[in-house]
């Protein structure tokens, strides 16, 4: 394909991470109950509802008595 000239796509430069970034995240894989963390989060997801499909119609039976 040809692009115009001046259509750029690049990616803006990344940033380096400042000390206190490095700091907080060394604490959070340092943690000793990430296990039970883990746990509790996939054990929270199970109680969600699955997203409904944006396809689907949830009032199509509905459609016979309109």
């Amino acid at each position: 394909m040809n692009y115009p000239p001046n259509l750029q796509a690049n990616n803006p430069p990344l940033t380096s991470l400042r000390e206190r970034d490095w700091k907080a995240l060394t604490a959070l894989f340092e943690r000793d109950d990430s296990d039970e963390i883990e746990s509790d989060i996939k054990n929270n997801l199970r109680w969600l509802t699955p997203e409904p499909c944006w396809e689907d119609n949830p009032f199509e039976f509905l459609r016979d008595y309109l």
